[in-house]
């Protein structure tokens, strides 16, 4: 499973632990989507999956980070996220 976490102002959060349920929903459809993206991409050359982190002052601005044991996983996660 692809490791996806948030940060929102800075601060680490469970979209299942958000007392807002419009921003649980947006955060939770957000990962939904990029799994959806992303399948079950792992490295060919040493079979890790990519971690994403989605960070932003607020959830009307998030932007993605991904990283990962290689730069050719990290590529094919980005080339699949644009």
């Amino acid at each position: 499973m692809i490791d996806i976490s948030f940060e929102i102002n800075g601060r680490k959060v469970n979209p299942n632990n958000i007392g807002d349920e419009l921003e649980a929903a947006v955060l939770s459809g957000v990962a939904d989507s990029i799994k959806s993206d992303i399948g079950n991409i792992t490295c060919p050359e040493h079979g890790q999956r990519p971690k994403i982190t989605i960070k932003g002052r607020n959830i009307d601005n998030l932007s993605f980070d991904v990283s990962g044991c290689c730069d050719k996983l990290i590529e094919k996660v980005d080339s699949k996220l644009k």
